[in-house]
């Protein structure tokens, strides 16, 4: 299966954010255990960096970005696809760039907690809830580490 993570999906899993961190460990583990391959759009890694770079300054942020690429590939955006996005008129134009990159990479799902943002995608959005009742219905289960 082919997953692109939105970015709060990708945020809520690096800084153990509650009450989304177990599921988003989940959707994680999905990509470690080789029951996805779950991507990243590589602009969204400076948006990650800014909110990490908020609590954990420059050097931290990117050493927390880098280790945890080992478990995400990265899908790139051209010149051709940013300029088809501007002129989609998407309410979110970071969203309209990962359903872009979704499409160029044929993903399965875009994995968020907003599904209202991808509406228009042609890539149907899935929360971290939905993908894992989606596992769990194949026999698939995950357990997340417990954040304290």
């Amino acid at each position: 299966m082919i997953l692109i993570l939105d970015n709060n999906v990708v945020i809520d899993f690096l800084i153990k954010r509650e009450p989304f961190y177990e599921e988003s460990s989940k959707v994680f583990l999905m990509g470690v255990f080789g029951d996805s391959d779950n991507y990243l759009s590589v602009p969204m890694l400076t948006d990650i960096y800014y909110i990490l770079k908020k609590d954990h300054g420059s050097l931290d942020s990117q050493r927390l970005i880098e280790e945890n690429l080992q478990y995400l590939k990265l899908a790139g955006t051209s010149a051709d696809d940013a300029c088809w996005c501007l002129q989609q008129r998407w309410s979110d134009l970071e969203d309209c760039l990962v359903a872009r990159c979704a499409e160029n990479i044929k993903a399965d799902y875009i994995v968020t907690r907003d599904k209202s943002g991808f509406k228009n995608s042609l890539v149907p959005p899935i929360t971290p809830a939905e993908l894992i009742a989606l596992m769990e219905a194949r026999g698939k289960t995950y357990q997340a580490e417990t954040s304290c």
